[in-house]
């Protein structure tokens, strides 16, 4: 995904470069044509305004009288080369001609009836009229490649920023999931963060439980042998008197005690029980004292034996917990770890999606740009080009209708 990201980056990168040529190339054609336009409009107006003015001359009525007067004059300097019917005929002409460039306020049929006027031959005329006319129809077709092109122009401007509105929306729409997704897996990442630090914390504790019992139970193990040792020693003290004098602990012992017995007379001593100096020691007392010793170190050893197998139990256990533990510390890192990339993924997406969405911003400020060029170059198609086709056609009915009189005045057909 991140890969066709960048992939589709670079060719909104390779299409802004083209499209910024393309607009600095129309751009610079668009001035010029809005250069031309005005020169052509500023000169157009004029020459409407000098054919109204003329026209205005033509007819005034002391004007008439002049231009009939200068007629007759010249007409009468060259009575000797023309004759009359050809007088008449030029002077029906001049007068048709006047008439229609009247009519149609065409400044070039006045320019082709002063020049009729003042001898121009007919054939002359009538090429001047088929040069107008071919000029006008070359104006024509300009005009409509100017207004298809403009046509042209505007619907690709206004197609391409309805594009850029669209590519920049969806940009929009995309980043504002991608944000969310962002909040929502960062959120993930947090609650992970923190059953990471709960898991760690219960292993650190249930390790410092586990090192507590080791060391109690050593201790405690350490504690008993200490004992036995002392027991042992007690013992082996105790039996050493009868070593040394070199009786038999096991036999002397069966010897049974005998309490001193007293007579009646209170005032006489008991007798005795033993006689002479041998001693053989109190052997029944030492080994009940021994065989308790041995019972309790005995027990000991017992509880020694016991400890070691409930802490063997207890390092099983212990293990058992690490490695679930340990399992769920490691699931919970593993997701984790595909969350944060997830999420670095997400953010490269949204990232890539930014820099198009501005890329398209700039692409429609260009196309903002290019649309006012346009307007500048082709506004005057909607509000003239339908007056100027009109106008134009009017000045070659003009001319047409001047055409086919004069045509006719040539070959006889007009009296």
């Amino acid at each position: 995904k991140l890969a066709e990201s960048k992939g589709i980056l670079d060719d909104t990168k390779a299409q802004l470069e083209a499209d910024e040529a393309f607009f600095a190339e129309t751009k610079s054609g668009c001035q010029t044509k809005a250069r031309e336009w005005a020169v052509r409009t500023r000169l157009r107006t004029e020459e409407l305004t000098g054919i109204s003015q003329a026209i205005n001359i033509l007819t005034d009525p002391e004007n008439m009288k002049t231009f009939d007067a200068a007629h007759a004059t010249m007409f009468l300097q060259l009575s000797s080369k023309q004759q009359g019917a050809d007088k008449k005929e030029r002077s029906a002409a001049f007068a048709k001609l006047k008439s229609v460039a009247s009519q149609y306020k065409n400044l070039g049929l006045v320019r082709l009836a002063l020049e009729l006027k003042n001898g121009g031959h007919f054939d002359k005329v009538l090429a001047s009229i088929d040069t107008m006319m071919a000029m006008l129809h070359k104006e024509e077709q300009a005009d409509i490649e100017h207004r298809d092109r403009c046509e042209g122009a505007e619907n690709k401007n206004k197609n391409d920023m309805q594009d850029l509105d669209h590519a920049m929306e969806k940009a929009a729409a995309e980043i504002t999931r991608l944000t969310g997704a962002a909040g929502r897996l960062g959120g993930e990442i947090d609650l992970l963060e923190t059953d990471i630090a709960s898991t760690t914390t219960n292993m650190e504790e249930r390790l410092s439980l586990r090192n507590t019992e080791v060391a109690e139970f050593k201790q405690a193990l350490l504690d008993d042998s200490n004992a036995v040792q002392l027991i042992h020693k007690v013992i082996d003290s105790m039996k050493e008197f009868y070593k040394r004098n070199k009786i038999d602990f096991a036999l002397v012992a069966k010897k049974s005690h005998q309490e001193p017995k007293y007579t009646e007379n209170p005032d006489k001593a008991p007798e005795t029980s033993w006689s002479g100096s041998s001693y053989g020691g109190q052997s029944e007392e030492t080994s009940g004292v021994v065989a308790i010793l041995e019972m309790v170190a005995e027990d000991l050893k017992g509880e020694m034996k016991v400890g070691r197998k409930d802490d063997a139990n207890a390092q099983e256990m212990y293990m058992s917990e690490y490695r679930k533990m340990k399992d769920t510390l490691n699931a919970q890192m593993a997701v984790k770890l595909a969350k944060e990339t997830e999420l670095s993924d997400v953010n490269a997406d949204k990232l890539d999606l930014e820099e198009e969405k501005d890329a398209k911003g700039n692409d429609k400020d260009a196309e903002a740009s290019l649309k006012q060029s346009i307007y500048q170059d082709c506004s005057w198609v909607g509000s003239h080009f339908q007056s100027r086709r009109d106008s134009r056609k009017a000045e070659m009915d003009g001319l047409v209708e001047a055409k086919g009189y004069l045509a006719g005045v040539e070959s006889g057909e007009v009296i």
